[in-house]
């Protein structure tokens, strides 16, 4: 059976994105990148919470 990667993933909401975005602009002070990670996630987290979601799809167990 397939299985999922042994990594994990950051994750932000679309509208801190855009926040982060508006605010960079608007900040004379503000260059280069900047890195928005709201919490980090497991690949086996992110295929319970499909299963959750999802319970007829096959996913990697």
């Amino acid at each position: 059976s397939p299985t999922f990667p042994n990594t994990t993933f950051g994750w932000v909401h679309v509208k801190d994105v855009a926040e982060a975005h508006i605010l960079a602009f608007e900040d004379a002070s503000a260059s280069g990148r900047y890195c928005l990670v709201e919490s980090v996630a497991h690949f086996s987290e992110i295929v319970k919470i499909l299963q959750d979601l999802y319970p007829d799809c096959k996913l990697p167990t």
